[in-house]
């Protein structure tokens, strides 16, 4: 694999070698032996010179593989069934440790952006080049640039997300999501912004998360274990307390606890876990939920909906009507 790695530095490998270089780095293992093979090449060469068509073809070879890479194995990493968690190696245009090295040259690589995206219906579990985890929900997404394990250990995130963070205290993991920025060494953490409010929630599993807000500049909280924190992006309020924290980060298991959740909230995850659109009728719109979704069929969920609460659940071409069930709601009232 050596040869076929020097190769690939002097932009020489074919497509069938980038191929299989691509797929022997998909061990971590193999990403180390990689490096090696990188420095060995480098510290190679004479006069700091490139073969090959000079530091320009370089640099364009390397953005090109990249965005190849990453379309790749984005797309043999579709899940085929409902959260069934697909495994991605983010490879931010060719490791994170190749771009920290080669922005030194005298013309650095571009600042390129990389996302990767859970769609409808499926979770995706990233691995990111400094060895951190991040497991996105139906419908997230992350977004990094080049550079990051390099120089920054920045992210965007919209939607929801678990993070498992490696320590790194010379260079903290920031992760954005709305107006608000979570500052992270190590540590485990969800953050959910798909609420109906305008509003983030964070939960913290393990270790200590510092929140900020980005609109402000203000580092206004620092979150312990066992702590969910809902912050108001629109009055910059919020609200802490102790919580079972599994209640909010076991759906990386495809299991959703709902607890004493708002149907519009509800619905939204319904819509995003099974690939399906809803109305509400307004009547309905108070109404609020406490139950467990683990492999259960969308029809067996809105079952249980009809049979707790006033309701009437109506297919109409490619969208699920919820509507007040007034019969119901006068035996009640009896």
């Amino acid at each position: 694999m050596k040869e076929t790695a020097c190769k690939y530095f002097e932009g020489r490998a074919t497509d069938a070698e980038l191929e299989q270089l691509l797929h022997w780095l998909r061990k971590k293992e193999n990403r180390i032996v990689f490096n090696s093979y990188r420095l060995d090449w480098k510290n190679g060469l004479k006069s700091n010179r490139f073969p090959g068509g000079g530091e320009e073809s370089w640099h364009e070879l390397q953005a090109a593989l990249g965005q190849k890479s990453y379309n790749r194995w984005q797309k043999t990493r579709k899940m085929e069934q409902f959260f069934r968690v697909a495994a991605i190696f983010f490879f931010v245009i060719s490791l994170g440790s190749m771009a920290y090295y080669f922005m030194r040259q005298a013309e650095p690589l571009p600042e390129i952006y990389t996302s990767v995206l859970a769609d409808n219906g499926q979770i995706s579990k990233v691995e990111l080049p400094d060895g951190s985890v991040v497991w996105l929900n139906s419908g997230s997404k992350i977004t990094c640039n080049n550079y990051f394990s390099a120089n920054n250990r920045e992210l965007t995130l919209t939607g929801e997300a678990y993070f498992d963070v490696q320590r790194n205290e010379t260079m903290p993991m920031l992760v954005s999501c709305e107006g608000l920025k979570v500052k992270v060494l190590g540590t485990r953490f969800n953050i959910n912004s798909f609420n109906v409010e305008n509003a983030v929630e964070v939960v913290l599993e393990e270790g200590s998360v510092e929140l900020i807000n980005t609109i402000i500049n203000d580092n206004f909280y620092r979150m312990k274990p066992g702590e969910r924190v809902n912050v108001d992006l629109e009055t910059s309020q919020y609200s802490a307390r102790m919580v079972n924290t599994t209640r909010y980060t076991s759906w990386r298991e495809g299991v959703i606890n709902i607890y004493d959740l708002s149907i519009e909230d509800l619905v939204r995850r319904l819509e995003k876990r099974y690939n399906q659109k809803f109305e509400l009728a307004p009547e309905v719109k108070e109404l609020r939920y406490t139950f467990t979704i683990e492999n259960e069929p969308l029809e067996d969920v809105l079952k249980l909906m009809e049979r707790i609460t006033p309701v009437k659940v109506k297919q109409t071409d490619e969208t699920i009507k919820i509507d007040i069930d007034k019969r119901k709601m006068r035996e009640v009232g009896r």
